[in-house]
């Protein structure tokens, strides 16, 4: 991926999709792509050649729209708050 592409989404119709590629698509770090792989949080790649994985596009994006967000069934979105905030656990009046 040349500095011009970096900026831009990847090419849907290509074969096959990179770690840099997925990352863009993702708007993540390669990074974090690895450590989805590593912890097989995404799909495995299609193909490995070498020491370059690839995935077809069709399969990330599918994965990728069916991953639960944050706030809709994972992590809360808000800190809850509790009586160690400095407030009493008791109403006052």
């Amino acid at each position: 991926m040349t500095d011009e592409q970096a900026g831009s989404s990847p090419d849907p119709g290509a074969e096959w999709w990179t770690t840099t590629e997925v990352a863009a698509y993702l708007h993540v770090h390669i990074s974090t792509v690895s450590g989805y792989r590593r912890r097989e949080q995404m799909p495995a790649p299609d193909q490995t050649i070498g020491r370059t994985h690839v995935w077809q596009p069709n399969r990330i994006i599918e994965w990728h729209e069916k991953r639960p967000r944050p706030g809709t069934g994972g992590r809360p979105t808000h800190k809850p708050k509790d009586a160690s905030d400095g407030e009493t656990a008791e109403a006052t009046s």
